[in-house]
């Protein structure tokens, strides 16, 4: 069941940024402030994207197992704690590497939704 939640958490997951970053607004705000690498095509980012939501949903997953937490308030009490990393690693772009701040936002929602959703997700599966 717990490897049925984490795929289900990293289709979730997916679907978030494709929707938050097809937003007009935010990848009008995305393709003036970021850079694309040259040479990685469309698939292949779509296929990294995958991938680091099923890295992520692994991780809450062994949390939610490891601190024999079920249900969908622990989940997402996990998802939220979690995204202190994510949070914290952007802010220092912002001060370290001067990323933009609005841009900066939008990757700390999307993976701040990302984790407490996934972990919403997995909450149903543990």
């Amino acid at each position: 069941m717990i490897v049925a939640g984490v795929v289900v958490a990293a289709v979730v997951s997916f679907v978030i940024s494709a929707v938050l970053y097809a937003t007009p607004p935010i990848a009008a705000l995305v393709s003036r402030t970021s850079t694309p690498r040259p040479g990685i095509g469309m698939p292949v980012q779509m296929l990294f994207v995958v991938l680091r939501g099923l890295l992520a949903a692994g991780v809450l997953a062994a949390l939610l197992v490891a601190g024999d937490r079920h249900g969908i308030a622990a989940g997402a009490a996990v998802g939220a704690i979690v995204a202190v990393l994510p949070v914290t690693i952007l802010a220092g772009a912002i001060v370290h590497e001067n990323v933009p701040i609005p841009t900066t936002l939008v990757h700390m929602t999307d993976w701040v939704l990302k984790l407490v959703v996934s972990g919403v997700v997995l909450g149903m599966f543990v």
